[in-house]
């Protein structure tokens, strides 16, 4: 794959039992924001500022969702999921969540944690056998690297906190190069073909060492086929979404999604609106072979939303556990030493911000610009789709659209601003609530 796709990429206890049944119910109930300590009237501001978006032509449709003490408090679509065929944004609106797939992957690693069949310490290469011979960079042209070996083999913890030494090749470095030239985002090649790739690339650092976004979590949908026995669509089904009624969230496109797929857009040369088509997009065509664990998943915010609400309540959702609640704990609290915390790495919006699993945790409010209280777990994905979850205010925040690149716009700075501004006290009178 050429180098400017993997350009997209960047800017993304005892066992438990499985559920065999299917929620009844998709959405979390409406409750009245007063109800929950949102001020309706400073919520009404947050119509205009998001339809300013769609009104200037900056973005075709956006969907909001506030959540507060398990229920949706705020809902509201603006603009288009296809300009072209004048269909409007409806609720049911399916979106490329790109890197918001990364969660979803490590709840995935902590389900098999809790029934026994994975550790966060675990070698990769026990798993996928040609992580063992893995070398670092140590200098040199791409035509002839310099290698050695790593001072440590690489952990499942490494691949969910992107401290493994991977990278995504993004850059004109040696080894970017190396990267690029691999092509490692092809659609035609198996998670496991894929995984067999990457390994023969040098490290950019001995594991542990360092932070890096990454293509680990792409990584780890190989380990948790291995460790599973299934694909990885079909695992994350029947252990995730099939229990959390996440009906509308796939790998694929599938014949029930056409019609409510966003399209997805771009500025063209005379600054207009233009549809985005090929390139990694390929990726959740139903011919594709590979499960891109780290980007692949398509939702709706419904769906997402219960994910969410799932993490935020400890690990179940309306009385169905999927996972345990220290392992959830452990999922949104810094894993990272003090060298390395807080991040000022991209794809990082703000200071004060350490890593969890697969998602960055604030903890330090004093550094950061954007409201919010200690222990905040958030991530988004490239092409426009936000979330955070702030465990002290029992609350998550949603914004989406389909425009890349998706950090263009201050969308999720904007909206967040404005969810705290509505968030009435003491609750968020907590440090850096009104920064």
């Amino acid at each position: 794959m050429k180098a400017n796709y993997l350009r997209v990429i960047w800017l993304g206890a005892a066992l438990l039992p499985v559920c065999s049944c299917t929620a009844t119910t998709t959405r979390l109930a409406r409750v009245e924001p007063a109800s929950v300590g949102l001020s309706p009237t400073a919520l009404a501001a947050i119509g205009p500022a998001l339809q300013a978006y769609v009104d200037s032509g900056q973005l075709a449709g956006i969907t909001a969702i506030i959540a507060k003490d398990g229920g949706i408090a705020y809902e509201q679509s603006f603009g288009w999921r296809d300009i072209g065929r004048g269909a409007p944004l409806e609720r049911d609106a399916v979106f490329r969540i790109f890197s918001m797939t990364k969660p979803v992957l490590a709840a995935g690693a902590l389900r098999l944690i809790d029934q026994g069949r994975l550790d966060l310490e675990d070698p990769v290469a026990k798993y996928i056998p040609a992580f063992a011979d893995v070398m670092v960079y140590a200098g040199g042209p791409a035509a002839a690297p310099i290698v050695e070996k790593p001072d440590s083999a690489i952990t499942v913890r490494h691949l969910l906190t992107h401290t493994a030494g991977l990278g995504y090749g993004i850059g004109e470095t040696p080894l970017d190069t190396l990267y690029q030239q691999a092509a490692l985002f092809d659609p035609a090649r198996t998670t496991a073909q894929f995984a067999d790739s990457i390994a023969r690339l040098p490290l950019y650092f001995s594991p542990g060492t360092a932070f890096k976004y990454s293509a680990a979590i792409d990584v780890l949908g190989r380990v948790l086929e291995v460790a599973s026995g299934q694909p990885l669509d079909r695992f994350l089904d029947q252990q995730l979404f099939q229990p959390l009624g996440m009906h509308d969230t796939s790998f694929r496109r599938r014949d029930d999604m056409e019609r409510r797929i966003a399209t997805l857009y771009a500025r063209d040369s005379l600054g207009l609106l233009r549809e985005m088509s090929g390139g990694l997009n390929l990726m959740y065509e139903p011919e594709t072979r590979f499960f891109w664990g780290g980007g692949g998943l398509l939702a709706t915010p419904h769906d997402y939303l219960r994910f969410a609400q799932m993490l935020l309540n400890g690990g179940e959702l309306r009385g169905r556990r999927v996972l345990s609640a220290a392992s959830v704990a452990s999922m949104m609290r810094n894993q990272l030493p003090a060298s390395l915390t807080p991040l000022a790495a991209p794809p990082m919006i703000d200071e004060g911000y350490g890593y969890g699993l697969a998602g960055a945790v604030l903890v330090d409010t004093a550094r950061a610009s954007l409201p919010g209280a200690p222990g905040i777990y958030r991530w988004s994905g490239y092409v426009g789709t936000y979330f955070w979850i702030d465990p002290v205010n029992h609350l998550i925040g949603m914004v989406w659209s389909q425009f890349t690149p998706g950090r263009t716009y201050d969308l999720e700075q904007d909206f967040q601003r404005l969810v705290y501004a509505a968030l009435a006290p003491p609750a968020g009178r907590n440090a850096g609530a009104n920064r």
